[in-house]
């Protein structure tokens, strides 16, 4: 879930950024005590490791499998919430994974959807077993910002498995439509830095700006499925 960053304030963080500086310059200070940033729990060289994660299981929803997208040490924060698409699919979460639920207008609690939380830059591997069958730009107020991936799950040909909020890894490929893809082993890409265009719910649960993955799950019109 995320909230859309109007132009007139990123203006006024870049302001107010520039004054921080001055006054750091000028004072002989230590220009990170005054940032106002905290750092992402995660390191660098966890971002970095090529390795394939452990399959750490996060939902299912009926014959539907989710694992985690990312490496579980690279995870911040997990939000389920609530898809905003028609036919959305409730999962249930897994025990095995610490988890938050967001709470929607109405006061319940969806889990069409989940924001599972890494820094920016971190690798994206396929959520389930499957073909992704669209690759789209995803847009924030109407801008193209990264990648938008639906997958259909394999053997369940009615649900969409919808990836949202990544981008080509330092490679620049892109799998293609067609492609069979392994949950917690096809890689799709990597997390986009999306903190100055958006605000993330999830922010309330990590000591970062939110950056996540968000997996959602939409039936389409065919076949039995969930």
């Amino acid at each position: 879930m995320l909230t859309v960053v109007a132009p007139a304030v990123l203006v006024a963080v870049v302001i107010a950024a520039i004054v921080l500086a001055f006054y750091d310059t000028a004072s002989g200070g230590d220009a990170t005590a005054h940032s106002g940033q905290v750092a992402s729990p995660v390191p660098p060289s966890a971002i970095a490791d090529a390795s394939a994660p452990q399959r750490v299981v996060l939902a299912r929803a009926g014959q539907v499998e989710v694992v985690l997208p990312v490496a579980e040490k690279q995870v911040t924060a997990v939000l389920f919430h609530s898809a905003t698409e028609p036919g959305a699919v409730n999962m249930a979460p897994a025990s095995g994974v610490a988890h938050n639920l967001a709470s929607d207008e109405g006061g319940a609690a969806g889990t069409s959807g989940v924001d599972v939380g890494a820094a920016a830059g971190t690798r994206v591997y396929s959520p389930v077993d499957g073909v992704i069958t669209a690759v789209i730009p995803h847009r924030i107020a109407g801008r193209p910002e990264g990648l938008e991936m639906v997958i259909t799950p394999a053997g369940v040909p009615d649900v969409a498995v919808r990836v949202n909020h990544i981008e080509p890894g330092p490679d620049g490929v892109v799998p293609r439509v067609g492609t069979a893809v392994g949950a917690g082993r096809t890689v799709l890409g990597r997390v986009r830095d999306l903190s100055r265009v958006a605000r993330f719910d999830i922010a309330r649960y990590t000591n970062d700006a939110g950056n996540n993955v968000q997996v959602e799950l939409l039936r389409q019109a065919t076949g039995p499925g969930v």
